[in-house]
């Protein structure tokens, strides 16, 4: 089942039509995606297996044509004094070779009547089909999840860059402040060597907070293909809701009946079994229906023109051909049992990160609303210790610890933010359900450029 999302897609209707930053860049990743074009060459690949399969019952019509110079001998019980035109009698003449031409051509029609091999390798490719659509639409579903992720990530590193550069310009002034105080008499050396110590511990986060920018800006230009500067941020206020339904083993049901990679792995263990089929079948008997006309042209001397027409019943059982029937059966059963243990893995990884995503999205909320109060009480705890200071009934490091902690309660806050959207996206996905109008509705939360 989907999230219910009211607030969302209250907001997505109430935003204009015009797309935002990005619904835009999943557009564009969607024509030009490297691994969502892999998957659809990948299922166009696959989805031809059917028609492969079904050609072994259609009719099946051949071309023969030959031409050869022949050499026929005749023996004889009494000599011959006299040749045939066109022929050479032998000196005793007992053996008499005739030479002549001979052209032919003919055509042959078949039609597979029954053959267990064709018929199972049928049934597996419309397995084979159907689980390469599924992989084809778990794609998409990944292109969706991994474009917000991307942009989110660039979000979150512009932020903790914004943070990190104000929090060494803060320190930064303090220290000067300190300093200012210190050569004035007024205030002791400690403070400065305090305040010193602060400002040089954001230089690293400042280095690290660019970097990851630059990691983040990176990871888009893969997905879509093309650099982009300014990107729009998300609202200040946004939506929250708790998942719809409620309870996580609803979700986890849902995800195993309609997760595309579980769906896929399925239809690939089904496939499986029924190669299992195909290669027994192959020491099994096949009945077809053939129909044949030959004609061949030839000199009188090697026996004129003739003609063959032909049409019967044929029946073939294959009953030894060195083991490899019985091998293959071998190979494609533990082929089989790794298509098992696949399908398992997939439904275990998708129970997981179905229960992580739930988790993410409840436990977001609460985080969300804590790092708020972390932020304001940040806030408030920096304008008390500098009012002590300023008064004199409060220390430096008192008013350098407070800014610290205010700090890391707006990075804390900020993250948290994309993070509970990411879980949203993802416990939808596990669902089987993320679709474009999700990510919609996380686009209309975005600040437009200009406002």
């Amino acid at each position: 089942m989907r999230p219910h999302l009211p607030a969302l897609l209250a907001a997505l209707i109430a935003a204009p039509a015009v797309a935002n930053d990005l619904l835009q860049f999943y557009h564009v990743a969607k024509a030009g995606d490297a691994r969502l074009q892999a998957a659809r060459f990948q299922r166009d690949a696959l989805l031809e297996a059917r028609p492969q399969a079904l050609a072994q019952w259609l009719p099946q019509l051949d071309a023969s044509a030959s031409a050869a110079r022949e050499r026929q001998g005749y023996q004889f019980a009494q000599p011959q004094n006299r040749q045939t035109s066109g022929c050479e009698l032998a000196a005793d003449g007992l053996m008499q070779h005739c030479y002549g031409t001979s052209r032919g051509y003919g055509l042959t029609l078949s039609q597979t009547l029954w053959s267990f091999e064709a018929y199972n390798r049928l049934k597996e490719a419309d397995l084979q089909a159907a689980s390469a659509q599924a992989s084809l639409l778990g794609a998409e579903q990944d292109l969706l999840l991994r474009i917000s992720q991307a942009y989110f990530g660039i979000l979150s590193a512009r932020d903790q860059l914004a943070t990190n550069r104000a929090a060494r310009e803060t320190f930064g002034n303090l220290l000067n402040q300190a300093r200012a105080r210190e050569q004035t008499g007024v205030g002791p050396r400690s403070d400065v060597e305090q305040a010193k110590s602060f400002h040089d511990a954001t230089e690293q986060g400042v280095i690290d907070a660019q970097s990851a920018l630059e990691d983040a800006q990176l990871l888009l230009t893969e997905i879509i293909g093309m650099h982009a500067d300014e990107i729009a941020p998300l609202r200040e206020d946004i939506p929250l809701t708790a998942p719809d339904p409620l309870a996580v083993e609803a979700w986890v049901a849902s995800a195993r009946q309609d997760n595309l990679e579980v769906r896929a792995a399925e239809l690939q263990m089904e496939a499986a079994a029924r190669e299992i089929a195909v290669q027994r079948g192959r020491g099994l008997p096949t009945l077809s229906l053939s129909a044949t006309g030959t004609r061949v042209r030839q000199d009188q001397t090697i026996g004129g023109n003739q003609t063959f027409d032909t049409v019967g019943i044929s029946f073939s059982w294959p009953l030894f051909q060195g083991g490899a029937v019985a091998s293959g059966v071998r190979q494609v059963r533990a082929l089989y049992g790794q298509a098992a243990a696949q399908y398992e893995a997939a439904q275990r990884n998708t129970e997981r990160q179905t229960r992580s995503a739930y988790r993410g999205v409840v436990s977001g909320i609460q985080r969300i609303a804590a790092a708020r109060r972390a932020v304001e009480s940040g806030r408030d705890a920096v304008e008390a210790s500098r009012r002590n200071v300023e008064f004199g009934t409060g220390n430096e490091f008192n008013l350098l610890s407070a800014q610290n902690n205010f700090y890391a309660a707006q990075r804390a806050y900020n993250q948290a933010r994309y993070d509970y959207l990411t879980s949203e996206l993802t416990l939808a996905r596990q669902a089987g359900r993320l679709a474009e109008q999700d990510l919609a509705a996380i686009d209309a939360l975005l600040v437009p450029h200009g406002t």
